[in-house]
């Protein structure tokens, strides 16, 4: 896009799902310089030994709950992806969530207020928010406008570190652009779903491996509630469409909301995997099946829906049906 040519761009959380590619993304294009930060040396080798000699490439191993100082050329646009999201960590970890989405959204908008200050120069921060603010405490499917924050769920509830760090980033954020004046966006973000190099300790990535050994897939229950998935492509162009658009402190929606079949329950997303991969099998080999721990019989849970009407304002649309996006992910691991 000729809109970043020359522009430098930071990507905390560089080694994750999306951060990872949409680094490669930007490194397709001429004249960009990409930071890749990550507090994983290992992980950022894993992803990017092969760019580490590129001249538009850099990689910083530094946590991002911590004051970045080793940044003194400035930037145009910092994608704040970094955070953990598995369930496992959110349990058992909740200060390392927490950080990330506090501190860490702090000290991104601290290199926008120095920078502003010192040259005179306004960068971006794209703000990475989540599906999880928004809570469905109905007996129904439920789709939420930028506008629809419900209350809170309890907040002993291990998930609400998650969801509730998440809503006070974007306070962050909407503070500093009110008392600093900088320039902020905000993406609140649906299931994405995609290939990675650093996989996520979640059961989606478990599905595609058990898939491509050949094992059957076994998952809790039937009646999960269906969740707003989105492909990764799909995110990335939104992230662009918002990157280079966004009104100032406005969030928006990137999500399917509902289209070409991404709305979908976990075991509904078990299933496509397995009908996937059983497509591919020759002739002399097992077909794997999905089995539940339990079956119930009446009505599924209720699920959220992301209105992504303003994001397609900005002239993104989507493009990726669940089942093509699984087809790709899948050809993808084959390939390794």
């Amino acid at each position: 896009m000729k809109n970043f040519n020359g522009k430098t761009i930071l990507v905390t959380g560089a080694s994750g799902l999306i951060g990872s590619n949409l680094i490669f993304h930007f490194i397709k294009m001429k004249n960009v310089k990409v930071i890749a930060l990550s507090k994983s040396k290992k992980k950022l080798l894993n992803c990017f030994n092969a760019l580490k000699h590129n001249s538009n490439f850099r990689m910083i191993e530094h946590d991002i709950s911590k004051p970045i100082n080793m940044i003194k050329k400035k930037v145009d646009y910092i994608f704040h992806a970094a955070g953990p999201q598995e369930s496992k960590i959110i349990q058992q970890k909740p200060v390392d969530v927490l950080m990330p989405n506090i501190n860490g959204t702090q000290n991104c908008l601290n290199i926008l207020v120095k920078q502003k200050k010192k040259n005179s120069f306004m960068g971006r921060l794209i703000l990475f928010s989540s599906v999880t603010i928004y809570k469905n405490n109905s007996m129904k499917d439920l789709r939420f406008s930028e506008k629809d924050i419900f209350i809170s769920n309890n907040m002993e509830l291990g998930n609400e570190i998650y969801s509730s760090s998440k809503i006070m980033s974007e306070l962050i954020v909407n503070a500093y652009i009110k008392q600093f004046k900088i320039d902020a966006v905000i993406a609140r973000i649906s299931t994405v779903y995609g290939n990675t190099i650093n996989k996520t300790d979640t059961a989606f990535f478990e599905f595609i491996k058990k898939a491509l050994l050949g094992k059957d897939i076994q998952i809790r229950d039937n009646l999960l509630p269906r969740r707003d998935n989105i492909y990764l492509d799909d995110a990335i162009n939104g992230l662009l469409k918002i990157s280079l658009k966004g009104k100032t402190g406005k969030p928006y929606n990137l999500s399917s909301n509902k289209g070409l079949g991404n709305f979908l329950a976990i075991d509904e997303i078990a299933k496509v995997i397995v009908k996937e991969r059983n497509k591919e099998l020759n002739l002399n080999e097992k077909k794997i099946k999905l089995t539940f721990k339990k079956s119930f019989r009446g009505k599924r849970k209720p699920g959220v829906i992301l209105d992504n009407s303003e994001l397609k304002k900005l002239g993104w649309k989507l493009s990726t049906s669940f089942t093509k996006g699984i087809r790709k992910i899948i050809k993808l691991n084959k390939l390794k």
